[in-house]
């Protein structure tokens, strides 16, 4: 518990790792969570790969993009309702 016993404490923010420079596809490469995160050199296209993930294999604007799907995703199983496949919830 935190300090006033009201809240509980809030488990640490995943943190997004940079795994090399240049990577695969010419920028870094980043490790988020269970993702892994490729982009273009400028990190202004990067692709999600994430085993389980239904955008896995797709790319992206910027890396906080992508993380932002992987919170979705790994937090609540679910992704942008603009997102979804038509006829799904």
């Amino acid at each position: 518990m935190s300090g006033t016993g009201r809240f509980p404490d809030q488990p640490a923010p995943a943190q997004l790792i940079q795994m090399a420079a240049p990577g695969p596809w010419g920028g870094p490469t980043y490790s988020y969570r269970e993702a892994r995160i490729e982009c273009c050199p400028g990190e202004h296209v990067c692709g999600l790969f994430m085993p389980g993930h239904p955008l896995s294999g797709l790319s992206f604007g910027v890396v906080g993009t992508v993380t932002a799907l992987v919170d979705l995703w790994a937090d609540a199983g679910r992704l942008p309702r603009y997102m979804r496949q038509h006829g799904r919830p």
